[in-house]
């Protein structure tokens, strides 16, 4: 019988046999380092166990879940209110009242006709002298700038005066033609070291100047909700015509600059040595205030309501 030898020259391919040594010359890992054996679960079962430790409630997230709820019943309840105080109570007040009985085209003075001389020197001259008011700009509480002591520029601080004195009548409408404008004019003063606003109106700042005398005439009004009777007030251009009702006169303006300043800046309420009649609003999300100068050009007979 044939004796088979077994060749002596090494295989072709020698890497499965160094790999194979290599795997029994090492030894076996540790327990713990071993691999956990694979689970397979559904994508239901496999949401719900990786997300098991997240779905535990603590007391934290309870205060939040609570917190949360809390802040939109407050968030609702402020917008609530902006919106009963601010558009509804504009659309009632707007619903409850008459017709306006004077169309604003009639405040310009008829072509041709001559203006009666306007009743200048009455005696007072108010806002001619005098120290400038450090109360803040109309629309400013006090929280947002500091107030100084009053002066004689100014009603005393704390209360309105009872019965404001005063030679001639104070100014009771404003119409500007290019604005569509036909506003009343009610008067107001410093309380509690900041001045009053007027509501679906025009505020006319206490003790400065009457129209048609020497001195600054000095009207405030807001620019948004309760009337936004100087909505449109930006919108003026210089040589405009203003006009301001009082005492059975119309005295007649003309626009001459527009500006915005900051709400401590009481120099726009300075007195002049001209009659003029200056304008205020809030502007730049009530940040600062838009200051609006007319000068007085003439006066006549007021037409009547």
């Amino acid at each position: 019988m044939a004796t088979q030898h077994r060749p002596t020259h090494p295989p072709d391919n020698q890497d499965p046999l160094d790999l194979l040594q290599a795997l029994i010359e090492t030894p076996p890992s540790p327990p713990d380092a071993r691999l956990q054996p694979i689970a397979l679960r559904s994508t239901v079962e496999q949401r719900r166990h990786a997300l098991r430790r997240y779905q535990m409630r603590t007391r934290l997230d309870t205060l939040l879940h609570y917190a949360e709820r809390l802040l939109m019943l407050l968030t609702l309840a402020i917008f609530g209110y902006w919106l009963i105080d601010g558009p509804v109570r504009d659309w009632l007040h707007d619903w409850q009242q008459p017709a306006p009985g004077t169309r604003v085209a009639n405040a310009a003075p008829p072509s041709g006709a001559v203006p009666a001389p306007a009743p200048l020197g009455r005696g007072h001259d108010k806002g001619a002298t005098g120290a400038v008011s450090m109360v803040p700009l109309p629309y400013t509480t006090p929280d947002m700038a500091s107030a100084a002591p009053d002066s004689d520029f100014i009603a005393p601080s704390g209360h309105a005066p009872a019965a404001p004195v005063a030679v001639a009548p104070q100014p009771t409408r404003l119409l500007i033609p290019s604005l569509a404008l036909d506003a009343p004019v009610t008067e107001v003063f410093v309380v509690d070291g900041a001045w009053q606003v007027a509501d679906y109106a025009a505020g006319y700042l206490h003790d400065t100047a009457l129209p048609g005398d020497r001195g600054n005439t000095v009207l405030a009004g807001h620019a948004g909700l309760r009337g936004g009777v100087f909505r449109d007030l930006g919108a003026v251009a210089a040589g405009d015509d203003i006009y301001v009702d009082a005492a059975g006169w119309r005295y007649h303006y003309r626009m001459r600059e527009s500006k915005s300043v900051w709400p401590n800046q009481v120099e726009v309420l300075a007195p002049t040595d001209a009659a003029v009649l200056t304008l205020l609003t809030c502007t730049n999300w009530d940040t600062q205030r838009l200051v609006v100068v007319a000068d007085l050009m003439d006066s006549k007979p007021s037409p009547g309501p």
